[in-house]
Protein backbone atom coordinates (compact mmCIF):
# COMPACT_ATOMS: atom_id res chain seq x y z
CA UNK A 1 0.00 0.00 0.00
CA UNK A 2 2.72 2.41 0.80
CA UNK A 3 4.13 2.25 -2.42
CA UNK A 4 0.95 2.47 -4.34
CA UNK A 5 0.97 5.87 -2.43
CA UNK A 6 4.26 6.77 -3.58
CA UNK A 7 3.74 6.26 -6.67
CA UNK A 8 0.30 7.84 -6.96
CA UNK A 9 2.01 11.12 -4.67
CA UNK A 10 4.26 11.29 -7.35
CA UNK A 11 1.47 11.59 -10.23
CA UNK A 12 -0.81 13.28 -9.00
CA UNK A 13 -1.40 16.56 -6.22
CA UNK A 14 -3.10 14.36 -3.74
CA UNK A 15 -3.50 10.54 -3.38
CA UNK A 16 -5.49 8.32 -0.88
CA UNK A 17 -5.31 4.55 -0.75
CA UNK A 18 -8.20 2.51 0.84
CA UNK A 19 -8.52 -0.73 1.53
CA UNK A 20 -10.52 -3.51 3.28
CA UNK A 21 -9.65 -7.27 3.93
CA UNK A 22 -12.84 -9.71 4.80
CA UNK A 23 -12.93 -13.60 5.38
CA UNK A 24 -16.04 -15.09 7.37
CA UNK A 25 -18.51 -18.28 7.52
CA UNK A 26 -21.64 -18.88 7.10
CA UNK A 27 -24.26 -21.30 8.29
CA UNK A 28 -27.95 -21.20 7.26
CA UNK A 29 -31.02 -23.66 7.90
CA UNK A 30 -34.11 -23.59 6.27
CA UNK A 31 -37.13 -25.31 7.70
CA UNK A 32 -35.81 -26.75 10.52
CA UNK A 33 -32.70 -28.60 8.11
CA UNK A 34 -28.86 -27.53 7.56
CA UNK A 35 -29.58 -26.25 3.79
CA UNK A 36 -25.57 -24.81 3.32
CA UNK A 37 -22.00 -23.93 5.16
CA UNK A 38 -20.25 -21.68 3.25
CA UNK A 39 -16.76 -19.65 3.89
CA UNK A 40 -16.07 -16.25 2.24
CA UNK A 41 -13.10 -14.08 1.28
CA UNK A 42 -12.18 -10.63 0.10
CA UNK A 43 -10.07 -8.00 -0.50
CA UNK A 44 -10.78 -4.52 -2.44
CA UNK A 45 -8.21 -1.11 -2.81
CA UNK A 46 -9.55 2.17 -4.06
CA UNK A 47 -7.27 4.79 -5.18
CA UNK A 48 -8.57 8.41 -5.24
CA UNK A 49 -6.27 11.06 -6.84
CA UNK A 50 -6.53 14.81 -7.09
CA UNK A 51 -5.13 16.26 -10.33
CA UNK A 52 -5.72 19.97 -11.27
CA UNK A 53 -8.78 20.27 -8.88
CA UNK A 54 -10.38 17.47 -10.32
CA UNK A 55 -10.85 13.50 -8.26
CA UNK A 56 -10.44 10.28 -9.64
CA UNK A 57 -11.18 6.64 -8.45
CA UNK A 58 -9.63 3.43 -9.17
CA UNK A 59 -10.11 0.45 -7.76
CA UNK A 60 -8.96 -3.79 -8.11
CA UNK A 61 -9.55 -6.60 -6.18
CA UNK A 62 -5.85 -8.03 -6.80
CA UNK A 63 -3.17 -5.21 -6.60
CA UNK A 64 -0.60 -7.08 -9.55
CA UNK A 65 -0.08 -3.93 -11.23
CA UNK A 66 0.58 -0.66 -9.40
CA UNK A 67 1.35 1.76 -11.78
CA UNK A 68 -1.56 0.56 -14.08
CA UNK A 69 -4.07 1.26 -11.24
CA UNK A 70 -2.63 4.87 -11.11
CA UNK A 71 -2.89 5.49 -14.61
CA UNK A 72 -6.36 4.29 -14.21
CA UNK A 73 -7.23 6.57 -11.21
CA UNK A 74 -5.62 9.63 -13.25
CA UNK A 75 -7.41 8.87 -16.13
CA UNK A 76 -10.57 9.30 -14.27
CA UNK A 77 -9.37 12.66 -12.41
CA UNK A 78 -8.98 14.00 -16.08
CA UNK A 79 -13.10 13.76 -16.66
CA UNK A 80 -13.68 13.67 -13.27
CA UNK A 81 -15.66 15.78 -10.61
CA UNK A 82 -13.71 19.32 -9.34
CA UNK A 83 -13.25 19.73 -5.74
CA UNK A 84 -12.10 22.23 -3.21
CA UNK A 85 -11.27 19.83 -0.66
CA UNK A 86 -7.60 18.54 0.29
CA UNK A 87 -7.59 14.87 1.90
CA UNK A 88 -7.00 15.32 5.87
CA UNK A 89 -3.54 14.73 7.77
CA UNK A 90 -5.38 12.42 10.82
CA UNK A 91 -3.11 11.33 13.32
CA UNK A 92 -4.22 10.65 16.51
CA UNK A 93 -7.39 8.77 17.15
CA UNK A 94 -9.06 6.71 19.84
CA UNK A 95 -8.72 3.11 19.99
CA UNK A 96 -11.93 1.58 20.24
CA UNK A 97 -12.59 -1.97 21.16
CA UNK A 98 -14.31 -2.94 17.83
CA UNK A 99 -12.28 -7.13 17.38
CA UNK A 100 -12.79 -9.81 19.87
CA UNK A 101 -9.93 -12.78 19.12
CA UNK A 102 -12.60 -15.32 20.34
CA UNK A 103 -14.52 -15.33 16.98
CA UNK A 104 -11.24 -16.40 15.60
CA UNK A 105 -11.92 -20.28 17.38
CA UNK A 106 -15.36 -19.93 15.61
CA UNK A 107 -16.27 -23.32 13.55
CA UNK A 108 -19.23 -24.12 11.01
CA UNK A 109 -19.20 -27.08 13.32
CA UNK A 110 -19.98 -25.23 16.48
CA UNK A 111 -22.63 -23.17 14.80
CA UNK A 112 -24.46 -26.38 13.77
CA UNK A 113 -24.23 -27.63 17.22
CA UNK A 114 -26.00 -24.48 18.38
CA UNK A 115 -28.45 -24.11 15.55
CA UNK A 116 -29.42 -27.97 16.22
CA UNK A 117 -30.57 -27.26 19.85
CA UNK A 118 -32.39 -24.40 19.36
CA UNK A 119 -34.15 -25.78 16.21
CA UNK A 120 -35.14 -28.69 18.56
CA UNK A 121 -36.68 -26.13 21.07
CA UNK A 122 -38.45 -24.53 18.57
CA UNK A 123 -40.31 -27.76 16.62
CA UNK A 124 -41.08 -28.92 20.64
CA UNK A 125 -43.28 -25.91 20.85
CA UNK A 126 -44.91 -24.98 17.13
CA UNK A 127 -45.13 -26.68 14.10
CA UNK A 128 -43.81 -23.41 12.30
CA UNK A 129 -41.75 -23.30 9.57
CA UNK A 130 -38.20 -22.22 11.56
CA UNK A 131 -35.34 -20.62 9.51
CA UNK A 132 -32.11 -20.06 11.13
CA UNK A 133 -28.99 -18.02 9.94
CA UNK A 134 -25.78 -17.35 11.37
CA UNK A 135 -23.19 -14.94 9.81
CA UNK A 136 -19.45 -14.40 11.37
CA UNK A 137 -16.26 -12.11 10.08
CA UNK A 138 -13.67 -10.67 10.71
CA UNK A 139 -12.28 -7.71 9.16
CA UNK A 140 -9.36 -5.24 8.62
CA UNK A 141 -9.34 -1.86 6.59
CA UNK A 142 -7.29 1.22 6.88
CA UNK A 143 -6.61 4.32 4.66
CA UNK A 144 -3.31 6.22 3.97
CA UNK A 145 -3.25 9.66 1.88
CA UNK A 146 -0.06 12.07 0.71
CA UNK A 147 -1.26 14.45 3.55
CA UNK A 148 0.42 11.67 6.24
CA UNK A 149 -2.51 9.82 7.23
CA UNK A 150 -2.03 6.85 8.09
CA UNK A 151 -4.56 4.90 9.95
CA UNK A 152 -6.11 0.70 10.08
CA UNK A 153 -8.97 -0.98 12.45
CA UNK A 154 -9.83 -4.53 13.17
CA UNK A 155 -13.07 -5.42 13.57
CA UNK A 156 -15.07 -8.75 13.72
CA UNK A 157 -19.34 -9.49 13.46
CA UNK A 158 -21.15 -11.69 14.48
CA UNK A 159 -25.53 -11.82 13.23
CA UNK A 160 -27.69 -14.57 14.21
CA UNK A 161 -31.20 -14.25 12.78
CA UNK A 162 -34.23 -16.84 13.93
CA UNK A 163 -37.31 -16.51 11.70
CA UNK A 164 -40.98 -17.98 11.59
CA UNK A 165 -42.53 -18.10 8.85
CA UNK A 166 -46.63 -17.83 8.27
CA UNK A 167 -47.86 -20.64 6.36
CA UNK A 168 -48.62 -20.26 3.07
CA UNK A 169 -46.91 -16.73 2.91
CA UNK A 170 -43.03 -15.33 2.54
CA UNK A 171 -43.12 -13.24 5.73
CA UNK A 172 -43.23 -13.94 9.25
CA UNK A 173 -41.64 -13.11 12.73
CA UNK A 174 -38.01 -13.09 13.50
CA UNK A 175 -35.44 -11.84 15.88
CA UNK A 176 -31.58 -11.22 15.31
CA UNK A 177 -28.55 -10.16 17.53
CA UNK A 178 -25.34 -8.82 16.38
CA UNK A 179 -22.18 -8.40 18.88
CA UNK A 180 -18.11 -8.50 18.09
CA UNK A 181 -18.46 -12.27 19.10
CA UNK A 182 -20.11 -15.51 19.43
CA UNK A 183 -24.31 -14.70 20.70
CA UNK A 184 -26.96 -16.76 21.23
CA UNK A 185 -31.59 -15.28 20.89
CA UNK A 186 -32.47 -16.24 23.98
CA UNK A 187 -34.95 -19.10 24.53
CA UNK A 188 -37.42 -16.04 26.45
CA UNK A 189 -37.08 -14.18 22.91
CA UNK A 190 -37.82 -17.51 21.03
CA UNK A 191 -41.66 -18.15 23.65
CA UNK A 192 -42.42 -14.20 22.88
CA UNK A 193 -41.69 -15.22 19.15
CA UNK A 194 -43.63 -18.14 19.32
CA UNK A 195 -46.36 -16.74 21.34
CA UNK A 196 -47.36 -13.97 18.64
CA UNK A 197 -46.87 -16.60 16.05
CA UNK A 198 -50.03 -18.46 17.90
CA UNK A 199 -51.37 -14.81 17.18
CA UNK A 200 -51.04 -14.79 14.04
CA UNK A 201 -53.42 -17.79 13.28
CA UNK A 202 -56.46 -15.30 13.18
CA UNK A 203 -56.34 -13.28 10.20
CA UNK A 204 -57.25 -9.85 10.23
CA UNK A 205 -58.03 -7.05 7.60
CA UNK A 206 -58.37 -3.72 9.00
CA UNK A 207 -60.53 -0.85 8.49
CA UNK A 208 -59.35 1.58 6.11
CA UNK A 209 -59.05 5.30 9.06
CA UNK A 210 -56.28 6.72 11.24
CA UNK A 211 -55.79 4.95 13.67
CA UNK A 212 -53.24 4.58 15.98
CA UNK A 213 -50.03 2.50 14.84
CA UNK A 214 -46.87 1.24 17.20
CA UNK A 215 -43.63 0.88 14.71
CA UNK A 216 -41.28 -1.56 16.56
CA UNK A 217 -37.73 -0.91 16.32
CA UNK A 218 -37.05 -2.85 13.33
CA UNK A 219 -39.81 -0.26 11.57
CA UNK A 220 -38.49 2.76 12.37
CA UNK A 221 -36.27 2.71 9.71
CA UNK A 222 -39.32 3.49 7.13
CA UNK A 223 -39.53 7.02 9.03
CA UNK A 224 -36.03 7.31 9.36
CA UNK A 225 -34.80 6.61 5.96
CA UNK A 226 -36.59 9.35 4.49
CA UNK A 227 -34.81 12.09 7.17
CA UNK A 228 -31.21 10.39 6.22
CA UNK A 229 -32.44 10.88 3.24
CA UNK A 230 -33.32 14.42 3.14
CA UNK A 231 -30.06 15.31 5.48
CA UNK A 232 -27.59 13.80 3.15
CA UNK A 233 -25.72 17.12 2.35
CA UNK A 234 -26.06 16.71 -1.73
CA UNK A 235 -29.78 17.60 -1.07
CA UNK A 236 -28.35 20.48 0.75
CA UNK A 237 -26.03 21.70 -2.01
CA UNK A 238 -28.59 21.04 -4.67
CA UNK A 239 -30.93 23.14 -2.55
CA UNK A 240 -34.05 20.57 -2.62
CA UNK A 241 -33.97 19.13 0.84
CA UNK A 242 -37.34 19.74 2.36
CA UNK A 243 -34.70 20.35 6.11
CA UNK A 244 -32.92 23.12 4.09
CA UNK A 245 -32.49 26.40 6.55
CA UNK A 246 -34.23 24.76 9.48
CA UNK A 247 -31.40 23.99 11.28
CA UNK A 248 -32.33 24.72 14.98
CA UNK A 249 -35.81 25.17 14.01
CA UNK A 250 -38.24 22.11 16.04
CA UNK A 251 -39.02 19.56 12.66
CA UNK A 252 -40.97 16.56 14.92
CA UNK A 253 -42.06 15.85 18.18
CA UNK A 254 -40.31 17.17 21.13
CA UNK A 255 -40.15 13.53 22.24
CA UNK A 256 -37.69 12.44 19.50
CA UNK A 257 -33.98 12.95 20.07
CA UNK A 258 -31.45 11.15 17.44
CA UNK A 259 -28.03 11.10 17.72
CA UNK A 260 -25.10 8.98 16.58
CA UNK A 261 -21.77 7.69 18.26
CA UNK A 262 -19.60 6.58 16.13
CA UNK A 263 -17.52 5.35 19.59
CA UNK A 264 -20.03 3.60 21.55
CA UNK A 265 -18.27 0.18 22.91
CA UNK A 266 -21.28 -2.14 22.03
CA UNK A 267 -22.03 -0.98 18.93
CA UNK A 268 -20.91 -2.95 15.81
CA UNK A 269 -20.19 -0.10 12.93
CA UNK A 270 -17.81 1.54 15.56
CA UNK A 271 -14.56 3.09 14.58
CA UNK A 272 -12.59 6.17 15.25
CA UNK A 273 -12.15 7.08 11.57
CA UNK A 274 -14.22 7.27 8.81
CA UNK A 275 -13.10 5.82 5.25
CA UNK A 276 -11.13 9.38 3.85
CA UNK A 277 -9.30 9.33 7.23
CA UNK A 278 -11.33 11.93 9.48
CA UNK A 279 -11.85 11.65 13.12
CA UNK A 280 -15.31 10.83 13.78
CA UNK A 281 -17.59 12.09 16.97
CA UNK A 282 -20.69 11.93 19.05
CA UNK A 283 -23.18 14.27 17.61
CA UNK A 284 -26.98 14.95 17.64
CA UNK A 285 -28.54 15.38 14.42
CA UNK A 286 -32.16 15.99 16.29
CA UNK A 287 -32.48 16.85 19.59
CA UNK A 288 -35.65 17.09 21.72
CA UNK A 289 -37.58 17.70 18.20
CA UNK A 290 -35.03 20.37 16.82
CA UNK A 291 -33.16 20.42 13.97
CA UNK A 292 -29.14 19.98 14.78
CA UNK A 293 -26.54 18.80 12.36
CA UNK A 294 -26.70 16.59 9.21
CA UNK A 295 -23.88 14.07 8.64
CA UNK A 296 -21.00 15.58 6.04
CA UNK A 297 -18.02 14.15 4.44
CA UNK A 298 -15.40 15.74 3.09
CA UNK A 299 -16.65 16.87 -0.65
CA UNK A 300 -19.80 18.00 0.33
CA UNK A 301 -18.34 19.91 3.68
CA UNK A 302 -16.00 21.68 1.84
CA UNK A 303 -18.74 22.62 -0.75
CA UNK A 304 -21.43 23.89 2.04
CA UNK A 305 -18.99 25.91 4.11
CA UNK A 306 -19.58 23.28 6.96
CA UNK A 307 -16.93 21.11 9.10
CA UNK A 308 -16.21 17.39 8.22
CA UNK A 309 -18.24 15.18 10.34
CA UNK A 310 -16.36 12.05 9.87
CA UNK A 311 -19.39 10.58 8.31
CA UNK A 312 -17.77 9.75 4.89
CA UNK A 313 -17.78 5.86 4.22
CA UNK A 314 -17.51 3.78 1.13
CA UNK A 315 -20.51 0.76 0.87
CA UNK A 316 -17.87 -0.76 -1.00
CA UNK A 317 -14.18 -0.24 -2.57
CA UNK A 318 -15.63 0.21 -6.25
CA UNK A 319 -17.91 3.65 -4.75
CA UNK A 320 -17.01 7.16 -3.64
CA UNK A 321 -17.58 7.68 0.21
CA UNK A 322 -20.48 9.22 0.68
CA UNK A 323 -22.09 10.88 3.87
CA UNK A 324 -23.95 8.04 6.23
CA UNK A 325 -24.48 8.11 9.66
CA UNK A 326 -22.67 5.52 11.95
CA UNK A 327 -24.25 4.14 15.22
CA UNK A 328 -27.85 5.78 15.17
CA UNK A 329 -29.46 5.87 18.37
CA UNK A 330 -32.57 7.24 19.73
CA UNK A 331 -33.74 8.46 23.19
CA UNK A 332 -35.96 5.48 25.32
CA UNK A 333 -39.06 6.63 26.40
CA UNK A 334 -41.05 6.04 29.59
CA UNK A 335 -43.60 3.21 28.88
CA UNK A 336 -43.21 -0.62 28.23
CA UNK A 337 -44.25 -2.15 24.53
CA UNK A 338 -46.87 -3.85 26.75
CA UNK A 339 -47.82 -0.82 28.68
CA UNK A 340 -48.09 0.80 24.98
CA UNK A 341 -50.26 -1.95 23.56
CA UNK A 342 -52.51 -1.96 26.77
CA UNK A 343 -53.20 2.12 26.21
CA UNK A 344 -54.62 1.60 22.47
CA UNK A 345 -58.31 0.68 22.08
CA UNK A 346 -57.77 0.00 18.84
CA UNK A 347 -54.87 0.00 16.44
CA UNK A 348 -52.28 -1.77 14.88
CA UNK A 349 -48.60 -3.49 15.94
CA UNK A 350 -46.21 -2.45 12.91
CA UNK A 351 -43.51 -6.00 13.10
CA UNK A 352 -41.84 -5.64 9.79
CA UNK A 353 -43.12 -3.70 6.64
CA UNK A 354 -42.84 -3.95 2.64
CA UNK A 355 -41.90 -1.20 0.14
CA UNK A 356 -40.57 0.58 2.51
CA UNK A 357 -38.48 2.41 -0.90
CA UNK A 358 -41.76 4.01 -2.38
CA UNK A 359 -43.51 7.24 -1.91
CA UNK A 360 -41.72 10.44 -2.52
CA UNK A 361 -39.00 9.42 -0.09
CA UNK A 362 -36.83 13.04 -0.24
CA UNK A 363 -40.09 14.61 0.90
CA UNK A 364 -40.51 12.34 4.27
CA UNK A 365 -43.86 10.77 2.24
CA UNK A 366 -44.09 6.97 2.57
CA UNK A 367 -47.01 4.50 1.37
CA UNK A 368 -45.64 0.95 3.03
CA UNK A 369 -47.67 -2.76 3.09
CA UNK A 370 -47.72 -4.02 6.63
CA UNK A 371 -45.30 -7.49 6.38
CA UNK A 372 -46.71 -8.54 9.43
CA UNK A 373 -48.16 -6.84 12.08
CA UNK A 374 -51.19 -7.33 14.96
CA UNK A 375 -54.24 -5.89 15.11
CA UNK A 376 -54.69 -4.01 18.36
CA UNK A 377 -58.35 -4.37 20.54
CA UNK A 378 -59.12 -2.92 23.51
CA UNK A 379 -55.82 -3.15 24.74
CA UNK A 380 -54.53 -6.46 23.43
CA UNK A 381 -53.26 -8.19 20.22
CA UNK A 382 -56.21 -10.19 18.50
CA UNK A 383 -55.12 -11.35 15.29
CA UNK A 384 -52.37 -11.01 12.31
CA UNK A 385 -53.51 -7.87 9.91
CA UNK A 386 -53.35 -8.69 6.14
CA UNK A 387 -54.13 -6.45 3.14
CA UNK A 388 -52.66 -3.42 5.73
CA UNK A 389 -51.11 -0.10 3.97
CA UNK A 390 -50.05 2.61 6.14
CA UNK A 391 -49.59 5.41 4.64
CA UNK A 392 -48.57 9.37 5.62
CA UNK A 393 -45.35 11.50 5.89
CA UNK A 394 -42.66 10.87 8.27
CA UNK A 395 -42.67 14.62 9.44
CA UNK A 396 -45.88 14.67 10.27
CA UNK A 397 -45.91 11.39 12.20
CA UNK A 398 -42.89 11.68 13.91
CA UNK A 399 -44.85 15.12 15.63
CA UNK A 400 -47.58 12.82 16.73
CA UNK A 401 -45.85 10.50 18.82
CA UNK A 402 -48.28 9.43 21.68
CA UNK A 403 -45.53 7.64 23.78
CA UNK A 404 -41.55 5.95 23.36
CA UNK A 405 -40.39 2.34 24.62
CA UNK A 406 -38.54 2.81 27.80
CA UNK A 407 -36.42 -0.15 26.34
CA UNK A 408 -32.95 0.63 23.36
CA UNK A 409 -32.79 -2.26 21.34
CA UNK A 410 -29.34 -2.98 20.17
CA UNK A 411 -29.64 -3.59 16.84
CA UNK A 412 -26.07 -3.38 15.78
CA UNK A 413 -25.63 -0.43 13.68
CA UNK A 414 -28.66 1.33 15.41
CA UNK A 415 -30.37 1.78 18.93
CA UNK A 416 -33.98 2.01 18.32
CA UNK A 417 -37.12 1.67 20.77
CA UNK A 418 -40.86 1.43 19.64
CA UNK A 419 -43.16 4.36 19.25
CA UNK A 420 -47.29 4.57 19.84
CA UNK A 421 -47.99 7.38 17.24
CA UNK A 422 -51.46 9.14 17.89
CA UNK A 423 -52.51 8.95 14.64
CA UNK A 424 -51.77 7.24 10.81
CA UNK A 425 -53.24 6.43 7.79
CA UNK A 426 -53.93 2.81 7.69
CA UNK A 427 -55.86 1.16 4.58
CA UNK A 428 -57.25 -1.97 5.06
CA UNK A 429 -61.30 -3.17 3.84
Amino acid sequence: MEKLLQIASQMADQAEVFYIEEAGDSVEFSDSKLDKADTSMSAGIALRVIKNGKIGLAHTRNLLDREALVKQALQSASSGMEVGFSFPKTTNVPSLNTYDPSLEKLGKDQLVGIGKDLIAYVNSKTKGQFNLNYWYTQSKGGVMNSAGTDLSAKSSDFVVFAQLIFPGTGSGLYRYRMDKALSEISRSEIDEMIELFKISETEIVPSTKPMPVIFTEQTLFALLSRFFTAAHPSYFYSKVSPLLNKFGEKIVSDKFSLWQDPHAADMNSSNAFDTEGTPTRKYHFIENGILKAIPTDLNYAQKLGMEPTGNGIRHSVEDMPSASAINVCMQPGDKSLQEMIAGVEEGILAYSLMGAHSGNVLNGDYSVGVSSGFMIKNGKLIGRVKDCLLSGNAYETLSNIAAIENVSHNLGSHKLSSILFDSVNVAGK
